[in-house]
This record gives structure tokens, sequence and C-alpha cells, in this order.
């Protein structure tokens, strides 16, 4: 009969590959000694067990060996753990009036997010792995995601951002009102009174994208 600490660490094993599906996809051959050697350097200091594995990514961070191989596993391993952790947040209820907000044109970013800079494309490897193809020489390529929790099905999602994307989020983070956050990025691009209507209507656009994605809420 096999020993409640064997049990528990077999357990903490089959969660790991739940939760880093794809990271297991690329270390799958040494993954039990790889987690053994994780749990004895990192032992759970929690009781719930899924949190058991919540450093992997740093511990990755750590293996040069695993990282001549493949330099994107850790941040790879970042990317997998952020969907559960992002999931498993806290529920945040939304206090304030959305039809006055939207009446002065303020919207809220979704509370329930992270953005992340990632050295590597992650989302164009995890893509990669998940049908199949073979990664070959990966390349850095600075990569912004910004992973949140959909409000209504809670679902996890993930929204490549550009840097100007991303200037435009951090604006509205200080609560300005739509027709500020455009002036400001306006002034900061340096867009004249020629362009400005141009540049307005592209801000509008990612406006309403960021709204139906529910990244502004």
């Amino acid at each position: 009969m096999p020993s409640a600490s064997l049990t528990k660490t077999q357990k903490i094993i089959d969660i790991s590959i739940n939760i880093y599906p794809f990271t297991y996809k690329l270390l799958n051959k040494n993954w039990n000694k790889l987690l053994s050697d994780y749990l004895k350097k990192y032992p759970p200091a929690l009781p719930v067990l899924n949190k058991a594995v919540g450093q992997l990514p740093e511990y990755l961070s750590r293996r040069k060996d695993i990282l001549q191989k493949h330099p994107f596993i850790s941040e790879l391993a970042r990317y997998e753990w952020l969907e559960v952790d992002i999931y498993e947040r806290k529920r945040i209820k939304e206090l304030e009036n959305r039809r006055t907000r939207r009446k002065s044109k303020i919207f809220l970013l979704n509370p329930a997010h992270e953005i992340c800079t990632f050295q590597y494309a992650i989302p164009d490897i995890v893509e990669m792995i998940e049908n199949n193809q073979p990664l070959g020489k990966i390349y850095k390529q600075r990569t912004i995601v910004l992973i949140y929790r959909d409000p209504n099905d809670f679902s996890v999602r993930f929204f490549e951002l550009s840097t100007s994307s991303l200037a435009f989020i951090e604006l509205l983070k200080s609560r300005f009102s739509i027709d500020m956050v455009i002036y400001f990025l306006a002034n900061a691009y340096k867009i004249d009174k020629k362009n400005y209507k141009n540049f307005e209507k592209e801000a509008m656009k990612l406006i309403k994208t960021l709204k139906k994605s529910r990244i502004l809420i």
C-alpha cells in the first residue's frame, strides 16, 4: 500500500500536468524526476495542492540545463500558471454604476488581470506546441500580454498588446476620461491637428475592441 506522502506527491504531479500542459509536453520524459526535485527545493507551504506548483516558473528559471534547450521555458510556465492564478482570484464586485461612468466616458480596466512582458513570443510558442509544430530555434521577441478573467463566464483570456495599446491601458488605470486619454497620447506621440481626427478614430477602434473583449468594463 503506498504511503500518504507518495500519494500526495503523485497528486501534485498529476495536478502539475493539468496546470502546465505545454511545459509538460516539452519536458514530459523527465517530468516526475523534475517535480520530485522541485518539491524538495520548494516544499508546499499551503495545504492547497495546486498552489504547491506555483513556484515552478521560478524553479525552471534556475535550471540552466533545461534553459539551454528551451530558453523560454520559465516564461512559458509563468504564462500557464497565471491562467490558474487569475481564474482563482477573488471575485471583485463592480460597485460603481456602469451607466453613470459610461455617460462621462470613464471605463474601468477589468480588475482580474495581469500585464506581462515576455522576452519570447509565448502565445506563438503555445500555438506551435498545441499544433504539434516543431519549434526549431526560438529567438527573443519582446511580447506584451494582458491575461484577464472574463467577468461574464469567468474564463481566462489572453490579449496581446502593442506598446501604444499598453500606454493607452496604463492611462485608463488612472481613471481619466476617454477624451483625456486620447489627448494625452496624442501629445505624447506628437500628433498634429491635421492628424488628430484619424488618431482619435483609431483610438476609438481600440476602445471598441477592449470593451467587446471585456477588458474594459
